[in-house]
């Protein structure tokens, strides 16, 4: 039979289309269980919030076919959504067959006047569709829709015209921004399409030539040596579209980036909380940490308290106040051409069962004896992301300091940079769950 995809129609004006939308589905307990469980194993926290919403647009979508078109049956089971390692660079799920169809599913929770759409689900191949059905999530009240619907040679078709006009390029999130009125809002026109339409109709990209050997080893490599990173930023933040495409196109790199991903076997931290008893753990001691005497009464060691009245001046210019009740400790960092301090101030915030939290306090400054390099880098992240990072070129202007908070048990780490040269990082501080006395 030779039939044609469904024309194209527009969406309604109405931002509040949802609420008159028939193809809404209601989402079962069991499908928020699997998506919740499944979705830990990301360890973004944005990208694990994207997954989650991707798992339930599937069980969504499978559900709603399985009322609306019970003779239609869908797979699901092979969809990359349920593969961590690509969900962890891809939230949408690809794979998905329907008879001789490939589909798929694409999620959203918010309208607007285009969609941000991964560029890997139409431009590598084994993840690219016949169509790319759009749905519609409502986590809160536990909900999905059919937003609408592409087929890939419609892709094909605006990515051409698009190009004549403007510079259609993927952004640098790895993905494209698709606007809503390409995507046919009739979900009986995707069921008409996938009853009576030829797979062979849409003719999908096929693989092209590897690339030479060389190029993947430079990108191996440089992959290496940002493993560190990956904990902490997205691939995109540190890798190039072009290198982007390479890393999607090869299984191994992708695996490679997901395991680059997964938590550190457990380290031994600095353990602050013990500051607060006047102690100090073995770790801290072999690496040359010295605890402070109480910030607020003047010390014994005249060259210490000198070096830090400069640090308790440029914070309080700052309107940092350290409290009372705080603890401290400090090591001096070596630099090539030189050395300069490190200070590490906490204190407790909420001791409540509901809300334990404390502060930690990171500055840098001179030393009596060093030297200080001109400029400094300081991050400090949690076993998630990247929580700060700023830097200061002229470290004769002033000070450079950050403050996170924790809960109980939570871990910081921080990296200090000397002079884009010398990078320094530290093991994680930590305030271990016990009785603090403070």
């Amino acid at each position: 039979m030779n039939y044609q995809p469904a024309s194209m129609l527009n969406f309604t004006d109405s931002i509040d289309w949802l609420s008159f939308n028939d193809t809404r589905t209601k989402l079962l307990p069991e499908h928020i269980r699997k998506a919740a469980h499944f979705s830990e194993s990301i360890y973004s926290s944005q990208q694990r919030w994207q997954t989650y919403l991707c798992a339930l647009g599937v069980l969504g979508f499978e559900e709603w076919l399985q009322e609306r078109a019970p003779d239609l049956s869908v797979e699901i089971e092979e969809a990359s959504i349920w593969q961590p390692e690509y969900a962890n660079l891809i939230a949408a799920a690809s794979n998905i067959s329907i008879g001789s169809f490939k589909l798929c599913i694409i999620t959203s929770n918010n309208f607007s006047d285009g969609y941000s759409i991964p560029f890997a689900v139409f431009d590598i191949p084994r993840f690219a569709a016949h169509f790319y059905v759009l749905m519609q999530v409502e986590e809160e009240e536990e909900q999905v829709a059919v937003l609408g619907f592409m087929t890939y040679k419609q892709f094909s078709s605006y990515q051409q015209t698009a190009g004549l006009h403007t510079k259609f390029t993927i952004d640098k999130d790895w993905t494209y921004q698709i606007p809503e009125t390409h995507f046919n809002p009739d979900s009986n026109d995707l069921l008409l399409n996938l009853r009576c339409l030829n797979a062979d109709a849409i003719q999908l990209p096929v693989k092209t030539q590897d690339l030479q050997s060389d190029t993947l080893l430079v990108l191996q490599e440089k992959l290496g040596t940002l493993k560190s990173q990956l904990q902490i930023k997205r691939p995109w933040e540190l890798l190039t579209v072009e290198e982007g495409l390479i890393l999607l196109s090869h299984q191994n790199l992708i695996k490679y980036t997901y395991e680059a991903t997964l938590p550190s076997p457990v380290q031994p931290l600095i353990n602050v909380g013990l500051w607060f008893n006047n102690q100090i753990d073995t770790l801290a001691r072999e690496l040359g940490w010295m605890l402070m005497p109480s910030l607020l009464v003047a010390s014994e060691l005249r060259s210490l308290r000198e070096d830090f009245e400069s640090i308790r001046n440029g914070l309080e210019q700052q309107s940092i106040h350290i409290p009372s009740t705080a603890r401290g400790a400090y090591r001096d960092l070596e630099w090539e051409g030189g050395s300069f301090r490190l200070y590490a101030i906490t204190w407790v915030l909420s001791e409540t069962f509901e809300n334990q939290e404390w502060m930690l306090l990171i500055a840098l400054g001179p030393n009596s004896e060093g030297h200080m390099p001109k400029t400094l880098k300081l991050e400090v992240g949690d076993e998630i992301q990247l929580l700060f990072a700023q830097s200061l070129l002229d470290t004769s202007e002033g000070i450079l300091y950050a403050q996170v908070i924790g809960n109980w048990n939570e871990r910081f780490w921080v990296t200090v940079t000397a002079d884009e040269k010398t990078v320094i990082e530290l093991p994680p501080f930590g305030l271990v769950t016990g009785d603090v006395d403070c």
